[in-house]
């Protein structure tokens, strides 16, 4: 006599009146074991149940059973590093964090000269170009420059001619990057703008991060804390 699925759940309904219907594995249970007893109570004696598929069949419950106890523990453990990254992330507010965007340097006597980027692999060289708020452009190098985060100033720049250094005074310039390699691979590169964390906000999906006038990010956005 074969056994019922445990899954059917039309064979339940049927073999066990008043059966209660359910997906957690409790209630599956239950249900297995009412249709086992009612099977075995009503089996014909001369077809008996055939063991190997009822042990089968435990197994596989069993299995399902144990699936399930691991994706509630999965979930309650990502449940609590969400949260204790969202409480972390309140630790932010009054620091500065460098996320994706377009680095502005000033080259005024107390003026912002720093600036950062972002390399994905080794670069023979970066070319920086500067641009004032009139469009003309400046370029100066950076050589080389190793994989990972990287801040740097106005100073380290080499390969500006003596005209450009003093057209470039006093003046407001966003910075933009390009990298190249001797073997003419092109390393990408991401450009990185600093922002203060004015406060932070708790959604569904996450942390975020207010940064006022440079807009929000999210803590996956952040490429270096200060």
């Amino acid at each position: 006599m074969a056994v019922s699925p445990v899954m059917h759940a039309g064979t339940s309904k049927s073999a066990a009146a008043g059966t209660p219907a359910g997906n957690s594995i409790d209630d599956i249970t239950n249900n297995f074991m009412t249709l086992l007893v009612a099977q075995m109570a009503n089996q014909d004696p001369t077809n008996p149940m055939d063991n190997n598929q009822l042990t089968s069949q435990l197994a596989q419950l069993n299995t399902a059973a144990g699936v399930q106890q691991l994706n509630s523990t999965l979930n309650s453990v990502g449940t609590l590093v969400t949260s204790m990254q969202q409480m972390n992330a309140a630790d932010w507010v009054g620091r500065s964090v460098l996320v994706e965007g377009t680095p502005v340097v000033s080259t005024s006597e107390e003026g912002n000269k720093e600036f950062a980027l972002s390399l994905n692999s080794d670069a023979d060289d970066v070319v920086v170009t500067l641009t004032d708020s009139e469009g003309n452009t400046f370029t100066g190098h950076l050589k080389p420059v190793k994989a990972g985060v990287h801040k740097y100033s106005l100073a380290d720049l080499t390969d500006i001619s003596a005209d450009d250094l003093s057209a470039m005074e006093n003046k407001t310039l966003n910075l933009t990057f390009s990298a190249q390699n001797k073997d003419g691979s092109v390393p990408d590169i991401v450009a990185l703008k600093k922002a203060r964390v004015e406060s932070v906000s708790f959604t569904q999906l996450g942390a975020v991060l207010q940064l006022g006038v440079d807009g929000t990010a999210s803590l996956g956005d952040v490429y270096m804390i200060e």
